[in-house]
């Protein structure tokens, strides 16, 4: 059908009252449209109301209806998909929703309502398979984007879609002739379909679903119109083929079994804005939920002065309250030049994009480097941060439930959708701590509720000491969707974050990881931080398993070392009463020692790790921890091998320990350095493997221990100039292991032997790395040759080589 008599045909039939038909066409979340479909519903006074959502959610229309459950709030969908990830779709209300409207206002004169749309899991499935995060469960195609908009924009001066949609609609507003508004609105979004090509709407799921509806508007017409009309709120997109259902539906049955899960949850104004991301709708929903207020206290069209008065004074009273003022004058301006540009327009007065006029001309004055900055701040403000409320018999998981009254008892505000912070002193306060262990809890089920932006970090062993925890933390509908998502671990939060690891742990074992054991101990670690206590005694007996199958020497011995820190833990990680960590701890040292034997098997690329656990092990061992195990058995172990020939790095690193323990005589290092340093290897860089073993564990031998540093001054100095430069750069990175200030103690002490002062060394600095340093040192060499082949070193270097 050629677009001009689509449009004129959807105006047309739009209403029919011989069949009893009504077409509401709207477009999501308009104030103007939920007033036109209000005052529809209380003149015809229908005996059944039909919406555009997914049918397998009416079952939720009961707890949408509860005068408990407030606005903005959505319907999320749970789909389990064999294989492949669990898929999550919103279907979301706010106060100026003409859907939202239509219920309320049809349940009020006692009609029937229904959802008819296709069910959501068809909606979920029939997506993008690699599409991220929850999916919309409503879309508006063509408002925003086209030849037809971008057209009728410009020849109304307008910018977008969302300023042209405002311009023709939302000035209308309080109009008492629905008839007429609905079929310019049905007129407009016909226009939209004619501009859309014919093969980009049967690529998507349009054709299904507008037979699904069109099926539902059948059934509905055949049980009869006697007691009042059918009327249809739909997407106006949609209008054109369900002028005459029957056609449309063919032999399609309306409804089905759903395989998706759904819940009423809270929404909240940053989800429902259409520039962050949302399908439908219109951006900064709390300007249109204002505008929706104000016309509904006035009982009529706005007064657009007295709105745009009401906004700016409350900007300007948040702005000051959050230290950005905004004088008067500066008000006034804005008021001013907005409302001017709206009568330059042609509109009753300002409307959104006036207001950015306003703010740009008035409040910045040209000030490109603030403009941006204002801008986000009215945009936010725009944008608003409400969330919503549901009914409590609203049938949601009760894990949820139990999350939001956690949330309140450890005094974490959930009341609106705004990021906050919060200080926690985990030590010195019980009820700072139990807060914490439930922002813990809400991070293991990765809701995104609280982010750790500071303190200790006990996950990865660093500032462990630290007093306060600082989090950011803001309740939000990821938060609730994320949350039903982990109900099927457990109707409690701790039930499900138990759940949680579980599942954690079972995926290891699917990826051939069932022995991991620094993966288990983190999720070990992330239980007591959530206050699961004794919970976890099972999932400590799963560590104790792994750490009897364990091969790994270093993870055995990191295993062991987190197994204390936890057990002398008097923190967050503190042990409650019951769990009885003790005796795996001592299991996995016993199974380190057993480990040791395997060291001098291993292979080179597999030893600096090994060195790293075995510094950390003598650090414990040589502690406080000293007491606490039998450290000869450690000692015995190092000894055997010693023994058995181990790489020379092992056996630096061994012999260190020995002497740094007191267990072997200071001579023992310089001795072994000298022997692999002075080795018969013609790989002169393999000699320093037994250095790099010392530093691993102890960097200090180098310059404590009398003779240490003799043998590598030695050694350097009895290299040719081309033999030092293939050292060099194996030497930095053994060198690497020490401190700033410990290779300036390196250095003074090397000078001291050669007569020198450190400050020769010292006086600058330069930022050069590794392979620039060497390429200097090729092209010195390089240098000094073609001096010397010309006699000049005498004269050149004054004798100095």
């Amino acid at each position: 059908m050629q677009g001009e008599a689509l449009i004129h045909q959807v105006k047309e039939q739009l209403f029919q009252p011989e069949t009893g038909l009504y077409l509401a066409p709207i477009r999501h979340h308009s104030p103007a449209c939920a007033w036109a479909v209000r005052a529809m519903i209380r003149e015809l006074k229908p005996a059944r109301i039909l919406i555009e959502a997914p049918h397998d959610l009416a079952h939720l229309i009961p707890h949408l209806l509860d005068p408990d459950t407030v606005p903005p709030v959505a319907i999320a969908s749970l789909l389990d998909q064999k294989p492949g990830p669990r898929l999550a779709a919103y279907y979301p209300f706010c106060g100026h929703s003409p859907e939202w409207v239509a219920l309320r206002e049809g349940a009020a004169m006692g009609a029937e309502l229904r959802f008819i749309d296709l069910g959501s899991d068809a909606k979920m499935s029939s997506g993008e398979t690699d599409q991220n995060g929850p999916r919309a469960l409503v879309q508006e195609q063509g408002f925003d984007s086209g030849d037809y908009v971008r057209a009728l924009s410009a020849r109304l001066g307008c910018r977008d879609g969302y300023e042209l949609w405002d311009h023709l609609f939302e000035t209308r507003l309080g109009e008492n002739d629905w008839r007429g508004f609905l079929g310019d609105v049905g007129a407009y979004c016909a226009a939209l379909r004619a501009a859309t090509p014919e093969d980009e709407i049967a690529q998507g799921d349009d054709p299904q679903r507008e037979a699904h509806m069109a099926a539902c508007l059948r059934d509905a017409l055949a049980e009869g119109t006697a007691n009042g009309p059918v009327i249809c709120v739909i997407g106006g997109f949609h209008a054109w083929p369900l002028l005459s259902p029957a056609k449309t539906a063919g032999k399609i049955k309306a409804g089905g079994k759903s395989d998706a899960a759904s819940y009423l949850i809270r929404y909240g104004y940053k989800e429902l804005d259409a520039l962050m991301g949302y399908g439908a709708g219109l951006p900064q929903p709390a300007y249109y939920q204002a505008l929706w207020d104000h016309a509904e206290a006035r009982g009529a069209a706005p007064s657009w002065p007295e709105l745009a008065h009401d906004l700016i004074a409350e900007f300007a009273t948040q702005m000051r309250d959050a230290g950005y003022g905004v004088s008067v004058p500066a008000q006034v301006e804005l008021l001013r030049s907005a409302e001017t540009l709206a009568r330059l327009r042609g509109r009753p007065g300002a409307l959104r994009h006036d207001l950015f006029d306003g703010l740009t001309s008035s409040l910045l004055k040209g000030e490109a480097s603030s403009a941006d900055v204002w801008r986000e701040r009215f945009t936010q403000f725009l944008r608003g941060h409400a969330l919503g409320e549901v009914s409590d018999a609203a049938g949601q998981p009760p894990v949820v439930a139990d999350a939001r009254a956690r949330a309140r008892r450890h005094r974490f505000d959930v009341g609106d959708g705004q990021r906050r912070e919060r200080s926690l002193d985990i030590r010195r306060k019980p009820g700072h701590l139990a807060a914490s262990r439930f922002a813990h809890a809400m991070s293991l089920l990765e809701t995104g509720f609280a982010t750790r932006s500071g303190g200790p970090d006990f996950l990865n062993s660093v500032q462990t000491g630290l007093l306060f925890e600082h989090w950011e933390y803001a309740w939000s509908p990821r938060v609730e969707g994320q949350l039903i998502e982990a109900a099927v671990h457990g109707d409690t939060l701790p039930a499900a974050c138990m759940g949680k690891l579980y599942a954690q742990r079972a995926a290891l074992a699917d990826d051939g990881r069932a022995d991991d054991l620094p993966t288990l101990i983190a999720l070990f670690k992330k239980g007591l931080l959530a206050g699961l206590g004794v919970r976890l005694t099972d999932f400590l007996d799963e560590i104790s398993g792994a750490i009897t199958r364990s091969a790994d020497f270093p993870g055995t011995a990191r295993t062991m070392l987190d197994l204390h820190a936890i057990e002398t833990s008097r923190g967050p990680l503190s042990l409650p009463e019951g769990l009885a960590i003790e005796p795996v701890m001592q299991q996995a040292f016993a199974r380190m020692i057993y480990l040791c034997d395997e060291l001098p098997k291993m292979r080179e690329e597999a030893i600096p790790p090994c060195l790293d656990a075995l510094r950390l092990l003598s650090e414990l061992l040589r502690g406080a921890a000293a007491e606490e195990f039998d450290t000869t058995l450690f000692d015995a172990a190092l000894d055997r091998v010693s023994d058995a020939d181990p790489a020379p790095e092992l056996l630096g690193a061994i012999t260190a320990i020995g002497v740094e323990s007191g267990r072997k005589p200071d001579n023992a290092l310089p001795e072994l350095l000298d022997a692999q340093l002075r080795g018969s290897s013609p790989d002169l860089p393999s000699r320093l493997a037994g250095l790099r073993g010392v530093l691993a564990v102890s960097p200090s031998l180098l310059w404590t221990v009398s003779g240490v540093l003799e043998c590598l001054d030695a050694f350097l100095n009895g290299l040719t100039d081309d033999e030092f430069l293939e050292v060099l750069p194996h030497l930095r990175l053994t060198l690497s292991a020490l401190s700033p200030r410990e290779a300036d103690q390196v250095a003074e002490a090397l000078t001291r032997r050669h007569g020198g002062t450190i400050g020769e060394f010292t006086a600058h600095h330069h930022d050069i790395d590794a392979q620039d340093a060497a390429a200097g040192a090729l092209i010195d060499a390089a240098l000094r040759k073609s001096v010397a082949a010309d006699g000049l070193e005498d004269w050149i270097i004054g004798g100095r080589t």
